[in-house]
């Protein structure tokens, strides 16, 4: 095997000079036993980490004709962590309260209300419409 550099900025001519690895002194680093990597070799995915995708929020969309929820209570459960958006369109009210996570958003009747949020606090928890006051749903973040 020979190898073969080039070195350049020597301050010499304008040729470049080589050394061939059969004329130069004997290295001191022992040989390695495993084969260099090439480009050609599939990758592995048991070792290396695979990357996790953010996941989307779910939204949960509620819409209220005179001051209940269509459709009834809304019961959604959720994983500790997980991204949530809150939609609340009504036709009256002043304001939608979530409680547990004190958040209490006024609202534009006819306008859709987004709350986001991350659902970090396990439990159960109610959405309310205020003014009137009403139930609308009830939130289950699992530990």
């Amino acid at each position: 095997m020979s190898i073969a550099l080039l070195a350049g900025c020597s301050g010499g001519g304008d040729t470049p000079s080589t050394v061939d690895s059969t004329d130069a002194a004997p290295t001191t680093q022992p040989e390695t036993t495993t084969p260099p990597t090439t480009s050609t070799e599939p990758a592995t995915t048991e070792s290396s980490p695979t990357p996790t995708t953010p996941r989307r929020p779910r939204t949960i969309v509620i819409v209220v004709d005179q001051g209940r929820p269509r459709g009834g209570i809304k019961r959604p459960t959720f994983e500790r962590g997980e991204k949530v958006v809150l939609v609340v369109r009504s036709d009256i009210g002043e304001s939608v309260h979530l409680h547990g996570y004190d958040v209490d958003r006024p609202l534009t009747p006819g306008k859709p209300l987004r709350i986001a949020l991350t659902a970090n606090v396990a439990g159960r928890f109610e959405v309310e419409l205020h003014a009137p006051d009403s139930l609308l749903a009830v939130l289950e973040v699992r530990p």
